[in-house]
């Protein structure tokens, strides 16, 4: 696995808002940073942060599956 030493940038392919593609950027430090593709203003978090939102949002997921599962 190589160590993130520099900043790495990725236009993303399907996410958008208002029709402008979003930008994520990999910073070091664990940082991660988004902002629509020709505007200037930057969003940035860690990676930490991140991580804990998908976790959230994969059981609270799994929570409801289960609940539809339960109600047929």
């Amino acid at each position: 696995m190589t160590l993130l030493s520099k900043q790495v940038s990725r236009e993303c392919l399907r996410t958008t808002d208002g029709g402008r593609p979003i930008i994520t950027t990999l910073e070091p430090g664990d940082i991660i940073s988004f902002r629509l593709k020709g505007c200037r203003r930057v969003f940035k978090t860690t990676l930490a942060a991140c991580y804990a939102v998908a976790v959230k949002a994969e059981v609270r997921a799994a929570q409801l599956a289960k609940k539809a599962r339960r109600a047929k």
